[in-house]
């Protein structure tokens, strides 16, 4: 390994894992949310985990403005031009709270319309409602602060959303244990008591953020100046950008919500299996995730910096140690799902399923670890266009035919379900290599 290689390997490693700190932490809140509302009971887990995916998936589809401000602000910030940065940093934020604000509101008047739509199971509907309407709160502060993470860490910081999450997760995760089985002399709220929990955690998540964009990070600061204050060129450039990544964020997290709200027809004990082995395997996303982001920032920069030989060689080592992480959990579901799954409920027929899901999933690991990657390196590039189009055929062509198919025409189980996820992203990490290795984007030219 040469001298240059280990100063890349640096640079990542110390933007990869804060990032992975922060997933973590997310991935933990929300894991011992599962639990605790998993010795519950199953509708409780339906529902919350129904509530939880349409908040979150439009949360990040709006969010993915986001993603714009990243490759925009890391390109500015590669050519020196922290002006710039600081205005479009303004100018996303922006746009994120007026997202915010729409978002929320329509999540609390239709909540009871959507779950009556999807779902027949009047308990699950009942407590899905309930749950739902209290976490679009959570909404108004949750996309300005995916936004704000956004630009902090398109400065080259990862720190500081790290210390955001898990401020704002330790609390999550002391409200969910007060609130939902009435702690400290406070009752028992169940589910409500999650969300509750859940919503405050984010305001808390809002306020860091906000605080540190505002006293300024690596030279970049929120200006009131900037705030509201929208101009043509710029808005085009980065709804070109944007725009893209929110239908990516669409193709992804639509398909998956819409499939649930399929596979939640094989009865509530099989949706229950698969909102567990769901949330087990949402932990071999932290090391894909947090090269990800690493790998977005340091392309943009070396981009702007017109350095490409380092945005090639910081793109590839980042999928190379993502995928040795990534695989290595994998190898932990494969071998121990069983006691895995037996950490996230108490319900045996829900683990017993789990279990065999998350067996399945583990084949996922590395291709998910490559497109991750990849699609974190072509945005940082500002191609959110390739990264986009993959997803439409991943989803359109494998993940929701396959799903479709098991669930309604060969009435098949949850296994099946997990192995049409396996082929869809297998196909996509294959797709992602073939899009970086044809260079389009080091051709393009944003700012």
């Amino acid at each position: 390994m040469t001298l240059i290689d280990k100063k890349i390997d640096r640079k990542i490693f110390a933007l990869a894992m804060p990032a992975i700190g922060e997933m973590m932490s997310h991935t933990i809140v929300w894991t011992a949310d599962t639990a605790m509302v998993g010795r519950l009971t199953a509708a409780d887990i339906a529902g919350v985990n129904l509530g939880v995916q349409m908040m979150f998936t439009l949360s990040n589809i709006m969010g993915a403005v986001g993603i714009g401000a990243t490759a925009l602000v890391a390109r500015n910030i590669g050519a020196k031009d922290n002006e710039r940065a600081e205005y479009i940093a303004g100018l996303t934020l922006s746009i994120g709270i007026i997202v915010a604000l729409m978002l929320g509101i329509l999540g609390i008047i239709f909540a009871d319309t959507i779950f009556n739509i999807i779902v027949d199971d009047p308990e699950v509907i009942r407590i899905g409602t309930g749950y739902t309407r209290i976490i679009f709160v959570g909404a108004f502060f949750v996309i300005p602060s995916i936004i704000g993470s956004s630009i902090i860490r398109a400065t080259g910081n990862t720190v500081i959303p790290m210390v955001a999450a898990l401020t704002a997760n330790v609390a999550n995760i002391v409200g969910d244990y007060v609130l939902i089985f009435g702690k400290f002399g406070l009752p028992a709220l169940g589910a409500k008591g999650a969300a509750i929990a859940t919503a405050g955690a984010q305001g808390l998540g809002l306020i860091i953020n906000m605080v540190y964009l505002i006293k300024g990070v690596n030279g970049i600061k929120l200006r009131r100046k900037n705030m509201f204050n929208f101009r043509k060129e710029t808005m085009k450039t980065l709804i070109g950008l944007s725009l893209p990544a929110g239908l990516e964020t669409f193709m992804n997290e639509g398909s998956r919500l819409l499939s649930s709200f399929w596979i939640a027809q094989l009865g509530t004990i099989a949706f229950a299996a698969h909102s567990l082995a769901v949330a087990a395997e949402s932990l071999s996303f932290m090391p894909g995730n947090g090269f990800a982001v690493a790998a977005a920032a340091l392309v943009g920069q070396s981009l702007g910096a017109e350095d490409h030989e380092m945005a090639q060689k910081v793109a590839k080592r980042s999928v190379f140690y993502s995928s040795v992480l990534m695989g290595a959990v994998g190898l932990a579901f494969f071998f121990l799902p069983y006691p895995i799954m037996r950490f996230f409920s108490t319900d045996t027929a829900s683990v017993l399923e789990a279990s065999k899901a998350i067996r399945i999933g583990a084949f996922e690991q590395i291709p998910i670890a490559i497109a991750m990657v990849m699609s974190g390196a072509l945005k940082g590039a500002g191609d959110t266009n390739g990264p986009f189009r993959i997803s439409l055929v991943t989803n359109f062509l494998f993940r929701l035919p396959l799903i479709f198919a098991i669930v309604f025409l060969i009435k098949g189980n949850i296994g099946h379900v997990w192995m049409a996820t396996v082929v869809q992203y297998g196909v996509e990490a294959a797709l992602m290599v073939v899009r970086y290795r044809r260079g389009h984007w080091r051709k393009i030219d944003i700012r």
